[in-house]
């Protein structure tokens, strides 16, 4: 398996017809580490990051990211992958791209940016908080038994560690998180942090944990990334259980800078997979 950096995987190149390559490689499978990368595909914070970041780059938006609304169709293989972006509308405080991925006929991915200058208006921001300690939280890798290929670019500072499989009595979790190259946090490693970790649906269930899919990833920031929100990268995300039953899952996330400002929330709808039964 070829290994990617979080910033090879993040560079796209022109295909000559208008679009953008994205490099797609295992090492940000989904699969549990155990398994080979090949049984999974690319994770959705990877993908909602390239779809930002494909629209900025085809259309030369210069404004903040406002919003990503990504839908996935079917899962990307492990190849390169075209992103080609349409400006919906466009003036200068806010433009609206659609952005649509896959490889060959298989569309893999579709969504909607919305980048927005800042303006004049109201003054009622989100309540800031004050995190958890950071050095009090130790690092928490994941069992590779579930713990998938993309967490290898990822280091957890879980509060009270990992509880999973009904060691959780509350709808949420928090935790640290930032990838593993140090960099200060910006826009696409947000998106790509705001899906960095496990449904917390598994923390509140028993073993062994349903497996889901996502089907849509929505992003809201609240406006552009402050230098100094995480220096170092870490950044605090609180994740809620909303709902799940029916074969249907929905959780939320926050996300803080290191001082406890807000920066971005984020709602995941996921498909619980058909279980099959065992052999014999």
């Amino acid at each position: 398996m070829t290994h990617q950096t979080l910033d090879e995987a993040l560079t796209l190149t022109a295909d000559g017809e208008g679009g953008l390559l994205a490099p797609m490689t295992g090492s940000f499978s989904n699969a549990p580490t155990m398994m080979p990368a090949e049984r999974g595909s690319p994770f959705g914070g990877l993908m909602a990051a390239l779809a930002a970041k494909a629209a900025r780059e085809t259309l030369g938006v210069t404004t903040p990211v406002r919003t990503i609304a990504t839908q996935f169709h079917i899962g990307a293989k492990f190849e390169p992958m075209t992103i080609t972006s349409e400006l919906l509308r466009g003036g200068r405080s806010a433009s609206y791209a659609s952005v649509r991925a896959g490889q060959g006929d298989r569309l893999a991915m579709s969504g909607l940016v919305t980048f927005g200058a800042a303006g004049e208006g109201p003054e009622l921001r989100a309540a800031s908080i004050t995190p958890p300690p950071l050095l009090e939280q130790p690092l928490t890798p994941m069992d590779p038994q579930f713990g998938p290929h993309f967490i290898r670019h990822v280091e957890h500072r879980f509060v009270g560690g990992i509880q999973l499989f009904g060691r959780n009595e509350t709808d949420r979790m928090g935790v640290w998180m930032r990838t593993v190259d140090g960099k200060p946090l910006d826009e696409a490693r947000l998106a790509f942090l705001l899906d960095a970790t496990f449904p917390v649906y598994w923390t509140m269930l028993p073993a062994p944990p349903a497996i889901s899919a996502t089907a849509d990833l929505r992003y809201d920031f609240f406006g552009s990334i402050p230098e100094d929100a995480a220096p170092d990268g870490w950044t605090y995300f609180e994740f809620v259980s909303r709902d799940s039953h029916g074969g249907w899952t929905v959780e939320d996330a926050t996300a803080w800078a290191q001082d406890g400002r807000p920066l971005a929330v984020g709602r995941q709808l996921r498909k619980v997979l058909a279980q099959r039964p065992p052999k014999g």
